[in-house]
């Protein structure tokens, strides 16, 4: 059986470094991503088991991302684990749009993401 693949996005060289250091210390395939433009572009080359998505990059935001995800057909399912700053609050919109993703607030642990992972994955098996 093949291990499920997870999309980390964040321009953070050092989030994704500990994220997905983390998610492939326990089996996870991890593909990495530097902002939302190339985030799309990997998921249109493959599509992941989930996105790990932070919400403040440059060229294309998470939440912005999120909603082109959940407007396509193709990637509607896809969960998302989507990392705020400690100072931004979600918008009531998005979030009733976004509402079965998960929302974790910075900082986070890596074990916080990969239990949220988890969880958001066994609940699509």
């Amino acid at each position: 059986m093949t291990q499920p693949h997870i999309l980390v996005v964040d321009d953070d060289p050092g989030i994704r470094f500990a994220l997905a250091l983390k998610l492939r210390s326990v089996g996870y395939e991890v593909s990495e991503a530097t902002d939302g433009i190339e985030a799309l572009e990997s998921v249109a080359k493959r599509c992941p088991d989930l996105v790990v998505l932070d919400v403040g990059m440059p060229r294309l935001d998470g939440y912005s991302v999120a909603q082109r995800l959940h407007a396509d057909a193709a990637t509607r399912a896809v969960p998302i684990v989507i990392l705020t700053a400690q100072n931004l609050q979600v918008p009531a919109d998005v979030a009733a749009k976004l509402g079965r993703h998960r929302f974790l607030t910075k900082p986070f642990s890596p074990r916080e993401v990969q239990r949220t992972i988890g969880e958001l994955l066994q609940r699509e098996a």
